[in-house]
Parts: C-alpha cells; structure tokens; sequence
C-alpha cells in the first residue's frame, strides 16, 4: 500500500459541516483544483448509494505533482489526520506525478458508506482498525461522519493548496439487512475447523465466497493473499487474514478473520 505523509488540515479544512460555513479560497481561472460532481472542497456530496464509483475532476496540475483520494471517517478533531479511511480494491485512489502539467484528468474513487477503516500512514506497528459506518449520526448534526480527501502525493502530501475535502451523505439501506456469510476455500477445500498450515514462500489456491454475492476483501498480517494465491510470508508462528465486505442494500458488511499456521 502506497502512504502520504501527515495531513496539514488547517484553517478552512477544520469545518466539514453541511452549512458551508467556511467556504474555499478564491482561486484564479487558471488555478489547481479538484471537484467532485461538479461540487467544490467543503461542498456535500449527497444522495449517495451504498456503493459506486465517483470521478474526481482535477484541472490545472502541475507537472510533478501526483495525487491520492480517499474516503475516510472524520476525526474527531477535524484538523487531525484522517486514521481510518477505506483501502479496498478501487477505494484507494491514486494518480502517479508525471513530468509534464495536465490541463484537466479524471481520478475514479470507489466510495462506499460501509468500510473497514484503516491508517493509511500508521508509524510504528499498524492499528487494528475499525468498522466504519458514514451514516452514523455525529456529535455535530450539521456534520458528516465521512468525506473523501483529496490531497498532494509525496513531498506534496502535507502542502495545502493541493487539499480538498467533500462531505458524504448516503441513502438509507433496508433496517432488516441479512447476515452475510464468508465461504473461504484454501488449496480446493472449503475451510473447516481444523487449522491449515501455510509453507514459507510456497502459495497455495485461495478464495472467499459470499452468501450475498458481494466481492470480498481479504488481507494478512504474516501471509499475502493476491492473485487467487496466499503464500506464507515467515516460517513460523501465525498469520491472520481479515476478511471484509462493504455491505450492500440487503446485506450487512462481513468483517471475519481466518488464522493459518505458519511452517
């Protein structure tokens, strides 16, 4: 996983209400900016369905100068760093730097209303990470749980003129969602009770199947799981895989582990 550095979320970006009460800078014609849906920084971006994908509009970007999005819970404190943002398949928006500048590129953005949370830029050992629900009321009833960041990659990461941040707002989803369920098969062989032992750098075949047909996330801390494989990463001790799902209109989110011995 691709990390930025610290987040200088400072003056306007402390307010990420839905009053608009700090609204952006003015900004020349021919100035860096990013939109969503034709909406500006600190705008809401509402009516949003359980899962879709959105285009981030930038124009004016310098040459050098690439860019992440991502969707994440707001902190507490709305000038700190976001902690748990959404890094599964497509969540993770990024759009390298390249030597020439672009008058106008498109950065597509899965943004979904349920997601595991992780730090995207943990120092020292990663954080467990939590269940993140973007329509969970907040202290503030003009505030939003979640917003997507937009934000400089590399040595750009902590400048501010490249900060942008929209509010997420979500339709209901039905209040008598079913359970989902995680069927995970290993080498062939539908997982069971007993605990299977993974061989250091020797992969083996590996899938997750959901009751509701939604895609799974999967991802170990001692074992990487790619390319339908998960392949023991140490010789000994254990490795965890977190199992995930986004949820869906008729289905709660799937958050399991599964634990393989390592050898």
């Amino acid at each position: 996983m691709r990390k930025f550095h610290a987040l200088a979320l400072s003056g306007a970006a402390a307010a990420m209400t839905l009053t608009g009460a700090v609204a952006s800078p003015a900004m020349a014609a021919d100035a860096y900016n990013a939109t969503i849906a034709g909406q500006r920084s600190f705008s809401p971006l509402v009516n949003l369905v359980q899962s879709s994908t959105l285009t981030v509009d930038i124009t004016n970007l310098p040459a050098n100068v690439g860019l992440y999005a991502l969707h994440c819970k707001v902190p507490a404190d709305p000038r700190a760093a976001p902690t748990a943002c959404d890094t599964s398949p497509g969540a993770f928006a990024y759009l390298p730097a390249i030597a020439e500048a672009r008058a106008s590129v498109a950065l597509p953005i899965k943004v979904n209303a349920e997601f595991w949370g992780t730090n995207p830029n943990p120092t020292g050992a990663p954080a467990a990470g939590e269940s993140v629900d973007c329509r969970a009321a907040t202290a503030d009833p003009r505030s939003t749980a979640c917003a997507v960041y937009v934000l400089g990659a590399g040595r750009d990461s902590a400048n501010p003129a490249y900060l942008r941040v929209f509010p997420t707002v979500f339709t209901p989803v039905s209040a008598d969602r079913k359970t989902d369920v995680a069927v995970v098969s290993v080498d062939g062989a539908v997982l069971g009770a007993k605990k299977v032992t993974l061989t250091k750098d020797k992969p083996v075949a590996f899938s997750v199947k959901t009751k509701s047909g939604l895609t799974a996330y999967a991802a170990g801390d001692n074992c990487s799981v790619a390319g339908g494989t998960i392949t023991a990463l140490k010789a000994e001790g254990t490795c965890t895989v977190r199992i995930t799902t986004t949820g869906g209109k008729f289905f709660t989110p799937i958050v399991t582990t599964r634990t393989f011995a390592l050898a």
